[in-house]
């Protein structure tokens, strides 16, 4: 590993701290205390030793029931969950019910999956009397299984309001999980709470994956791990213990990416269809690119546009698909002779494309415009020497070193006029995975990497930065690792079958509060 890990690493951490020092006074308004942060972060990172469960938890809960006369919780369709109108039907019969009940603590609003698109998950609504923040805490009888705690992002002004509408996840298929709510107050100060059992059905998926420690003295960083196994149409979310946390469903396939974008959720629900889903799990739009062959790689632009990567009669194709109108557009036609691979999400109206043949890296301009153009591509000039793009490549040592007909794109970190950029991929060299950072000068049109990590993975693999750390996966093996700074293993996980892709997200901001 290059030296100069530590400093690319340590500006990233500087970036990141002086990010969430913004978003603290600007959403929490010194809301918080740093031991109260410290404890959000402890108990929100699935690896704390503390446990809800005790002898009298089962005789103290309220069981959640479907039907019966003591029915207490709201059944709703899974049919058609990707339909727009159908989740805006499920929202509006919500809206209906909350009008009529004058929902406490006591007796909640509670329905299963309302949306359709988080198997196992329950939505609740209640009012306070007072200003408060809901944490919820999911745990079973098993001690070995950590406790999944989660404050609820509400989006008010120091996370405190009198409105809780929320959904809780993090069940455990073919267990008995007890749900513990609890409103707290600004300092975390338990006011009021309630328990709740419910038994969940069992998952094809496994339970509890492999996990083995690895050798930085370093936890996992917060956050949870989404696996889009092969053969596999839904996707698997997985929390730092290897315990299965939620099963994300799809119409029939899901694609190899699934972003968080603010409040939303993004990800293939078919091979040709992308969702936008909120916090709450409603669907809150598609697109559907028809015409073409499956998408191979879709990124979004934060507001409107999906990107995507398509190819039809051996020509490949960047589309670009509104939420808003649901038209999809063709905003570049590659060359007969170059073939694309991965793409990043959009940054001040450009894009960047990694090529599978020739080797190399495009950078594409003007894509909102009406004639987006390629800035340069970076790589082996004399392998770029037949195509028609020839004159806009830049040989470049750093990009002609590695194979890039396998990465994925990662854009890390971008100024807002797009001179320079950061980027992760994992790429190829001499038949082995590396993951690698690299910047890209927009003005001088070059390369520089600062940093890279060897992992000895003979097929396909994927890698990305998180927080602090890295996370790499074997795909084809279904094994993942979350690296830290030093690049030693905090910990190494076994699927047990091959992923398609796997990422990890943290979904604070958009579900979850802090830490």
């Amino acid at each position: 590993m290059k030296k100069v890990l530590k400093p690319i690493l340590l500006t990233f951490i500087l970036l990141a701290a002086l990010t969430g020092v913004a978003a603290f006074f600007l959403l929490d308004k010194g809301g918080v205390t740093d031991e109260f942060a410290e404890r959000i972060k402890t108990e929100q990172s699935d690896q704390n030793e503390d446990r809800a469960y005790r002898y009298d938890t089962d005789k103290k809960a309220t069981a959640l029931l479907l039907s019966g006369e003591e029915k207490n919780v709201l059944n709703f369709s899974s049919q058609n969950a990707y339909n727009v109108a159908v989740s805006k039907a499920a929202r509006e019969r919500l809206d209906r019910v909350i009008k009529r009940m004058d929902a406490t603590l006591e007796n909640p609003i509670i329905a299963l999956n309302p949306f359709g698109t988080n198997e196992n998950t329950f939505y609740f609504y209640f009012e306070t009397t007072y200003r408060g923040m809901i944490r919820y805490t999911i745990t079973v009888a098993d001690e070995q299984i950590s406790d999944h705690v989660r404050y609820v992002n509400n989006g008010q002004e120091n996370n405190l309001s009198r409105v809780h509408e929320f959904t809780v996840g993090g069940l455990i298929p073919g267990m008995k999980n007890y749900i513990l709510i609890e409103v707290l107050d600004s300092a975390g100060a338990m006011r009021e709470s309630h328990l709740y059992k419910y038994d969940v059905p069992k998952s094809t998926a496994p339970v509890k994956i492999g996990v083995q420690k690895g050798k930085s003295k370093e936890q996992a960083e917060n956050g949870l791990f989404f696996l889009l196994p092969q053969r596999d149409k839904n996707i698997y979310t997985y929390d730092n213990a290897g315990i299965l946390r939620n099963v994300v469903m799809t119409e029939s396939g899901h694609g190899k990416r699934i972003y968080q974008s603010a409040n939303s959720v993004l990800y293939q629900v078919s091979d040709t269809k992308v969702a936008r889903v909120s916090a709450l799990g409603q669907v809150t739009g598609t697109v559907t690119i028809s015409g073409y062959g499956p998408i191979r790689d879709f990124s979004y632009d934060g507001y409107d546009n999906v990107y995507a990567l398509v190819t039809k009669n051996k020509r490949d194709y960047l589309l670009a698909a509104s939420f808003q109108t649901g038209k999809a557009k063709v905003v570049y036609t590659f060359p007969k002779n170059v073939s694309a691979g991965s793409l990043t999400a959009p940054k001040a109206g450009s894009i960047y494309i990694s090529t599978q043949n020739p080797s190399g890296l495009i950078k594409l301009e003007a894509i909102t415009g009406k004639s987006p153009k390629v800035s340069f591509a970076l790589g082996n000039k004399k392998a770029w020497k037949k195509t028609s793009l020839k004159k806009k490549v830049k040989g470049d040592k750093t990009v002609s070193r590695y194979n890039m007909s396998q990465a994925t794109l990662y854009l890390q970190d971008s100024k807002s006029d797009g001179t320079n950029d950061t980027m992760t991929a994992y790429v190829r060299e001499g038949g082995k995975g590396v993951f690698v950072i690299f910047t890209i000068d927009g003005k001088k049109k070059a390369a520089e990497e600062v940093e890279n990590l060897p992992v000895n993975y003979a097929g396909a693999g994927s890698g990305e930065s998180f927080g602090e750390h890295m996370i790499l996966s074997a795909l084809g093996a279904g094994t993942y690792e979350e690296y830290d700074g030093e690049g030693k293993v905090t910990s190494q996980f076994s699927f047990g079958a091959p992923l398609t892709a796997m990422t990890k997200l943290t979904l604070n901001a958009m579900c979850f509060y802090g830490g």
